[in-house]
């Protein structure tokens, strides 16, 4: 008997498991290792309501039951990130969590008021954290029971007015430095660039002409300075 995940062959005396429902390989034989594995570096945590205990969902476990399932999504050969669905929870909203950045104290805020509000309200919710091939980002998902999404995302509107959460402070110095955006914001007035997603729409509608763009406006600024 072989395992479903690495291929291992599995022998009399080795540890073996059945894939749990919900999973990759759901009904089918793993061996000890690659449970262990799922079980210690998960690629999904969720944290239903209150519950300060988490479920943990992989390729071969899955605590939810079926509640939630992840996929690996590649961008290339090596990385990647882990996504999640559900058919019983609608997603309320997402966020990217980046170790270190300014926006994990507002996010944090965020976090705890949404589980205020939602358990004042008496909304079934869960917190699913999704994580990725690189060790500083990961997903943070808000999902509640799907009958209740309406009340549960005008609750998150109001959460988010609360913190601040579009304040453009938040989604700079991800991709593009704080230089980088003043000068782009300078070069491209008329295109209100405070963020990162700014940047990025201007690059998208300039396609190949961005970089000529870009250095025809700052030959007009030298040649405006210097006149």
């Amino acid at each position: 008997m072989k395992c479903a995940s690495c291929g291992y062959k599995i022998g009399k005396n080795d540890d073996s498991y059945v894939a749990d429902k919900g999973t990759e390989y759901s009904g089918k034989s793993v061996c000890g290792s690659c449970y262990e594995y799922d079980l210690s570096e998960p690629a999904v945590t969720v944290y239903y309501g209150k519950d300060k205990e988490p479920k943990t969902v992989g390729t071969v476990v899955n605590e939810t039951g079926g509640d939630f399932r992840a996929h690996f999504k590649h961008t290339d050969p090596w990385r990647g990130y882990w996504t999640v669905e559900s058919n019983k929870y609608a997603l309320v909203n997402s966020a990217e969590l980046l170790a270190y950045h300014e926006s994990e104290e507002m996010l944090s805020r965020f976090d705890k008021r949404m589980r205020e509000l939602y358990d004042e309200h008496g909304i079934d919710y869960a917190r699913v954290f999704a994580r990725s091939s690189n060790m500083f980002y990961q997903n943070y998902d808000l999902y509640v029971k799907k009958d209740q999404a309406l009340p549960a995302s005008l609750l998150v509107y109001k959460a988010k007015q609360e913190v601040d959460y579009y304040n453009p402070q938040w989604y700079r110095n991800i991709i593009f430095d704080e230089d980088t955006l003043s000068k782009l914001a300078q070069l491209f007035p008329e295109k209100s660039i405070q963020k990162d997603e700014d940047a990025f729409e201007l690059i998208k509608q300039l396609g190949d002409d961005t970089l000529p763009e870009i250095q025809r406006r700052m030959k007009e600024k030298e040649v405006y300075k210097s006149g």
